[in-house]
């Protein structure tokens, strides 16, 4: 048989297989039985180092971090092969699916018992004494906890400053509920500097704010596993900051002083304490590599008759951060249901408005990056009238309930059906800017990166990175290129990869990205390349697929061209 004919019998072996070749794609996760898992680590042997690699074998099996305790504890969604893993780890003490005896755990530390007492709120949560009560009746939110940041720059000078990356900029630590969150837990105690101290944090006080904030936020985590909500946590609970006044006994906007305080006592010294905030949050954020970074603030109301502060506020946040703020007792809710009012300041927090009567939110108005209309207000007549977490109350956090208009505020909407939310369906762009040859061996580099979903009013920002870009020759199957600098790990990517042993003939190149949410390129970067034969130069024979057919077992129409490469 001569080279000719075989390779007329390659090309129509192709043909026959054409239909089994996939696009470009990553491995898809199996369905698997995943199961929320509390792991410690022992407290003398525990680094950051050790921690991402636990984080990163639970990652491997398929499973997902939900809450991280830096360093020595988290709890995730996994399987039972990963959590027999982890207990083959050294620096892992213990792994449980159960309720843990905290006594048990004493021997590596106080943070250890503070952290498994979360754990055991979280899975076997106590009854609150007023749940029956509030469920039925409600509690008054008769005003608007939904405020607007003071030192937001206009929205023209927030483009410009952050158009120089397509990565979220320091006023955007919270644009969309979706990715890796860090959380600043703060409380702050009274010195009596200023004010007379009349409260004072209790080990059980602090302990039961620590579990109400987590359980309100694994609340959200739960609601929607396709925003892959992972929260870390930095711990200013169990060692309260100190403030000059009693902050419970003044007006809300008095926070500027005792925020200031508190804040100054971490090292924060701007003259403006949203900035001292917002520099927090943005070290939170880059310490922890998160997406997202917001701070709460609790107050103590213990010995307050009403829980409010002097103006009647008890809980509140400002839109897209940079913090909420949180009293003990909260008003009527009292502190057994802190983390049903935690959830509901979390919403403003990703810019979700108030829907309840007295916060006078009418239905047209929008908020969040995707410019969502509140729909569902009880302030008008609105096209929605169905439970929802941004109307306040109980009931919707213990029904787990949320409308899509506020879950639309929050970025929590899936526009063409593809499974993946709107802020994370990205387009992926992708070149190629050199390509040279050596015989039959082609040597290819380029560039990817990722297009934001555009806001109709926010700064078009991403949190997505690109994971590979692959390519194919003649719609075979997909191989991975090389990233120009080591690793596939951020919106833009170089990249560049070898063909060897490519056969004699015309060939089609295509090149694709793909990213962290399970975006692929729309649009492939093509090219022909042109082998030519060693022997006979340009002269060559290649049939053309479209129109090859099948007439019957023994007989078959094949047509083609034959031409020269070099013209």
């Amino acid at each position: 048989m001569s080279k000719k004919t075989k390779k007329l019998n390659l090309i129509l072996f192709a043909v026959i297989i054409f239909g089994l070749w996939t696009p470009p794609h990553t491995i898809q996760a199996q369905s698997l039985a995943l199961t929320q898992t509390f792991v410690l680590f022992n407290i003398e042997n525990s680094t950051a180092q050790q921690l991402a690699q636990a984080q990163a074998l639970i990652k491997a099996g398929e499973g997902r971090v939900t809450h991280t305790f830096p360093y020595q504890a988290i709890i995730a969604n996994i399987t039972p092969n990963t959590a027999q893993q982890l207990t083959t780890l050294p620096e892992v003490a213990l792994v449980t699916t159960q309720p843990v005896e905290l006594s048990t755990v004493d021997i590596y530390g106080p943070n250890a018992r503070r952290y498994a007492g979360v754990w055991n709120s979280l899975i076997a949560p106590p009854v609150a004494v007023s749940e029956v009560s509030l469920a039925a009746t409600g509690n008054s939110d008769d005003h608007n906890d939904a405020l607007i940041a003071p030192d937001l720059p206009p929205a023209d000078e927030l483009g410009v400053a952050a158009n120089a990356s397509v990565t979220p900029g320091y006023y955007q630590t919270s644009e969309f509920m979706t990715g890796s969150v860090a959380v600043g837990i703060v409380l702050v105690e009274s010195n009596g500097s200023v004010d007379a101290s009349t409260e004072n944090w209790t080990s059980d006080e602090k302990q039961q704010v620590f579990n109400k904030i987590v359980a309100a936020l694994n609340w959200w985590s739960n609601l929607e596993p396709r925003a892959n909500l992972s929260f870390v946590y930095d711990d200013h609970y169990s060692n309260p900051l100190p403030t000059g006044v009693e902050p419970i006994t003044r007006p809300y906007y008095d926070q500027q002083y005792w925020i200031a305080d508190a804040m100054g006592a971490l090292g924060y010294s701007a003259s403006s304490y949203f900035t001292r905030v917002r520099d927090y949050n943005n070290a939170l954020r880059a310490a922890h590599q998160t997406d997202w970074a917001f701070t709460i603030f609790v107050v103590d109301s213990a010995n307050d008759p009403d829980n409010y502060f002097s103006d009647y506020y008890f809980a509140y946040a400002y839109l897209g951060g940079p913090f909420m703020v949180m009293t003990s007792g909260n008003n009527g809710y009292g502190p057994a249901n802190m983390d049903a009012v935690a959830a509901h300041e979390m919403g403003h927090i990703f810019y979700a408005l108030d829907q309840y009567s007295g916060a006078y939110q009418p239905c047209t108005s929008r908020s969040g990056y995707l410019n969502v209309q509140n729909q569902n207000s009880q302030y008008g007549s609105c096209a929605s009238n169905v439970s929802s977490i941004m109307r306040g109350q109980i009931v919707p956090y213990l029904t787990k309930s949320i409308d899509s208009y506020a879950a639309g505020q929050i970025g929590w909407r899936d526009t063409d059906g593809d499974n993946i939310l709107d802020p994370l369906d990205t387009e992926l762009p992708v070149s190629t800017s050199a390509i040279s040859q050596d015989g039959n061996t082609v040597t290819v580099s380029g560039s990817a990166e990722i297009t934001p979903y555009p806001s109709p009013n926010h700064t078009n920002v991403t949190i997505n990175t690109l994971t590979n870009v692959q390519y194919r020759i003649d719609g075979g199957n997909w191989q991975p290129s090389t990233a120009t600098d080591g690793a596939f790990d951020s919106p833009v990517e170089p990249y560049n990869f070898t063909i060897a042993s490519l056969l004699t003939g015309l060939h089609t190149l295509e090149v694709a990205a793909l990213d962290s949410a399970g975006n692929v390129s729309e649009v492939y970067a093509a090219t022909t390349i042109t082998i030519l034969d060693p022997i006979d130069g340009g002269l060559d024979t290649q049939l053309d697929h479209s129109i090859a057919s099948f007439s019957s077992y023994d007989s078959v129409t094949v047509k083609g061209v034959a031409y020269h490469l070099q013209g």
